[in-house]
């Protein structure tokens, strides 16, 4: 079944069948549903359990206790409109120690309008679960969820997606993934947008927590 989601979809010639291959299958369950062609794929891992600043830089890149996916599709539901389609996909390779309501998020740039979104959690047994909450959202700048982590449960993958459209023009547009593990002890995280050519998500705990943060380079492409 995954090997023929993989062959519906389609890539520009710069990304490779290997970066395809890397894909979990939640990603490749989204990124099969619609029609239309992939323009970026951004991958990053992260040690989050550390506390240490040095190992949660934008471009640390040893495989570890995460790996936080961004991929952005054009797709084709609005007609005579710019439109796309980007996926986030916040992998744990291994169970996080601390389990509290994490947050995902999505950020765009040139004023895309946001039409439909979707946010669950796939567990390790093959489980999918709605285990999330809006925590808060701007049609033209991202959206994001809340994802409470159950204690003693394995939350394999989190899964968020944003469709967008916009007026047919040309241009170049940035969106940008981001993850918060909240540690230390329970606290809700307050997410803010900042849009503009370079969209970014802003993440903040109570005094009494700490949040490590995950967030791949910046996806760009033509539309």
């Amino acid at each position: 079944m995954g090997s023929n989601r993989k062959d519906r979809i389609v890539t520009p010639d710069d990304i490779s069948q290997d970066q395809i291959d890397s894909l979990s299958d939640a990603m490749i369950y989204e990124l099969s549903k619609e029609d239309g062609e992939i323009v970026i794929i951004k991958k990053v891992s992260r040690n989050l359990d550390t506390g240490n600043e040095d190992e949660i830089g934008t471009r640390t890149l040893d495989p570890d206790d995460f790996e936080m996916t961004v991929v952005a599709k054009r797709i084709y539901e609005k007609s005579g409109k710019d439109n796309f389609k980007s996926v986030a996909t916040g992998e744990w390779l291994t169970n996080p120690v601390y389990e509290f309501t994490d947050a995902i998020a999505l950020a765009w740039s040139d004023d895309f309008t946001l039409y439909d979104d979707d946010c669950y959690v796939m567990f390790s047994f093959g489980a999918k679960r709605d285990v999330v909450t809006l925590n808060d959202v701007d049609p033209e700048g991202g959206i994001a969820y809340d994802i409470d982590l159950l204690v003693g449960r394995d939350e394999d993958e989190i899964v968020l997606t944003a469709k967008v459209y916009k007026d047919d023009d040309d241009g170049s547009a940035n969106v940008v993934g981001e993850y918060g593990h909240v540690q230390i002890q329970a606290s809700g995280i307050n997410v803010g947008f900042s849009s503009g050519s370079r969209p970014s998500v802003e993440m903040s705990v109570s005094y009494a927590a700490d949040i490590e943060m995950a967030s791949p380079d910046y996806d760009s492409f033509d539309y």
